[in-house]
């Protein structure tokens, strides 16, 4: 009897996650998927959209309370030989998915996680909204989210680096996280057809730390437009006279981007997630080479000398090096540039990613059918 399931198991995706591409791919009958989110951007996988019920809503107006009966009806309207998809970024609904998995048994049920969002390591204290006296404290948030993530079979994450670093962090096994990379969110959208200006970009909220980018170009005539929405971020951001600090929402930040020569990306070196994958990708899909100040993400996206260039977190004398290398040549601009879009179109869109993403889905509930 012929076997029409999947011919690569969870060691090979780990080994290269690229293997989800291959267009044989064969999607077991036996698995079905269910989420709340829709995935419409790959028509050919269906996926079981659950969203919330009568009950569930009439907790709406109270965000923990309507997380937990939605991760409730989440968990029991699965099925047999099913996979659930969660995505950590909806607050705490993915917390208390991974609670209920505990004292519940699913069996012959897969939990997959995305978009892990368990950065308390840097996280502050907080004292409860209507009970000011509990302070909650940052030692009891990695408790529950280790707990949690032990309720899921398998979390994905952005680069390879943060793989053991999460394991290690929350003293999990490394085989409970895989590494898949990111998407250009932009990719969604049709390409900006806006003529280069001459200014580099830079942008993002998140982990950013502009001091290596402001020193790089401090004395030089190279102008830089920097975008941060966050207020408390752009007073941080030293003004010189050929930096111009903004903060500029969607879809304006994409057509920066867009204009730009290059981008460079600052990051703190946060040592447990990254969180520049999103605009390294953005930024080769707009064509532009990347120069990334990353130590936990960049090598995954960007192909050294290739694409863009990768520099140490901080070091703000190779940063400057790299800026002023592309700044007084054009022609390389453009010829990176255009390594860059192909790299994201082959890679890095956001359909490439939602298909990855749905078949590992069906890798990891194939592997728990009988």
């Amino acid at each position: 009897m012929q076997n029409n399931h999947p011919k690569i198991d969870l060691k090979q995706v780990r080994e290269d996650c690229y293997r989800l591409d291959t267009p044989d791919f064969e999607i077991p009958k036996e698995v079905k998927l269910f989420s709340h989110e829709k995935f419409t951007s790959v028509p050919e996988i269906h996926v079981n959209h659950i969203p919330p019920n009568g009950w569930t809503r009439i907790f709406r107006r109270c965000r923990t309370l309507f997380h937990f009966f939605y991760a409730i009806q989440l968990c029991f309207s699965t099925k047999r030989n099913s996979v659930l998809i969660i995505n950590g970024s909806f607050g705490p609904l993915w917390i208390f998915v991974g609670m209920i998995r505990h004292l519940c048994r699913f069996q012959k049920r897969k939990f997959l996680l995305w978009d892990v969002f368990v950065e308390y390591k840097l996280g502050k204290e907080k004292r409860l909204k209507f009970f000011p006296f509990i302070k909650i404290k940052t030692e009891w948030k990695e408790t529950i989210a280790g707990f949690s993530l032990k309720g899921f079979d398998l979390a994905v994450l952005w680069s390879k680096k943060q793989v053991p670093a999460h394991a290690k962090h929350f003293r999990l096994p490394e085989e409970m996280f895989i590494f898949l990379p990111y998407k250009a969110n932009h990719s969604q959208w049709n390409p900006y057809n806006i003529e280069m200006g001459r200014f580099i970009f830079s942008g993002g909220n998140g982990k950013r730390d502009y001091r290596p980018l402001i020193e790089a170009v401090r004395g030089t005539c190279i102008p830089v437009i920097i975008s941060a929405t966050d207020p408390n971020v752009r007073k941080q951001i030293e003004t010189l006279p050929n930096v111009m600090v903004l903060g500029a929402p969607e879809p304006a930040f994409a057509q920066l981007q867009a204009a730009s020569e290059f981008i460079v990306v600052s990051m703190i070196d946060s040592g447990l997630k990254g969180g520049g994958e999103a605009n390294f990708c953005n930024a080769m899909w707009h064509g532009k080479p990347v120069i990334a100040c990353c130590n936990m993400a960049a090598e995954d996206y960007i192909i050294e000398g290739e694409t863009g260039f990768i520099v140490s977190v901080g070091d703000a004398v190779l940063l400057r090096n790299r800026i002023q290398m592309l700044w007084n040549d054009p022609v390389k601009v453009r010829q990176m540039g255009k390594k860059a879009k192909e790299h994201a179109l082959k890679f890095f869109t956001h359909e490439r990613f939602v298909r990855r993403l749905l078949r590992l889905a069906f890798v990891l509930g194939d592997d728990g059918v009988k």
